[in-house]
């Protein structure tokens, strides 16, 4: 697939947005070489990247609805979703006071399936078919270890169960944007995959235990580009 010149909409999270945590100043910032600007380098496409930090579906439809009023895509773009990580995430500090409780996420998982495929149906309208993005993984102990940070650590750990309930609910998320894709026939970028198979995959994530670093933007680029020239 030649990609010069070809016009990009991205709309995802902090994922796509190419967020790291400075784990020196213990803020997060924009990685200068994040795989997004370096697609666009490599492949000389023009990227109009919507991603924001903290998106979810809910809001990114909303988001999408405004934007395409303004200035709807044509229908030679092309358009990347990724989406996931933030529905799937729960408010830890009502969670650590109240670990007895039922909690839900940000977004119930159904809640998301239909959301993201209101988000598709937005782009099938003007004869756009997206491709979509799997999640990540995620590290477990470092994501758990981040989030209780201030709060009551063994209530978290007391209500998930055991630390790697965090990976399981995260990866269901994940699965559900794959079955989307496949409902609908869209392709779908296996990042996750991707991650999984390399070495010592949890090297290439940061503190926080869920967003790649360096090393791990550089597996989300290789997978985008193995993804375009199998297109």
């Amino acid at each position: 697939m030649n990609l010069q010149h070809a016009h990009i909409n991205i709309w995802g999270d902090s994922i796509l947005k190419g967020v790291v945590l400075d784990e020196t100043e213990g803020r997060y910032q924009v990685l200068e070489n994040n795989c997004v600007d370096r697609f666009a380098a490599l492949t000389g496409s023009i990227i109009d990247n919507h991603s924001s930090f903290g998106m979810t579906t809910g809001k990114a439809l909303e988001r999408i609805k405004r934007s395409m009023s303004r200035k709807p895509p044509l229908a030679s773009d092309i358009v990347l979703i990724e989406f996931g990580g933030n529905d799937c995430d729960f408010r830890w500090d009502e969670i650590s006071a109240s670990p007895g409780e039922r909690h839900l996420p940000k977004t119930p998982i159904g809640q998301f399936g239909q959301t993201l495929q209101a988000i598709i149906d937005l782009f099938r309208a003007i004869n756009i078919k997206p491709v979509l993005m799997a999640l990540p993984p995620l590290e477990p102990s470092r994501f758990l270890d981040w989030v209780s940070r201030g709060l009551d650590r063994a209530n978290i750990l007391a209500w998930l169960g055991d630390v790697n309930r965090i990976y399981r609910w995260q990866e269901a998320y994940s699965d559900i944007v794959v079955q989307t894709a496949n409902a609908n026939g869209l392709r779908v970028i296996d990042v996750r995959k991707d991650f999984l198979v390399s070495d010592n995959y949890t090297a290439k994530f940061c503190a926080d235990g869920m967003h790649p670093n360096e090393a791990g933007q550089r597996v989300i680029l290789e997978s985008i580009l193995s993804y375009v020239q199998s297109a």
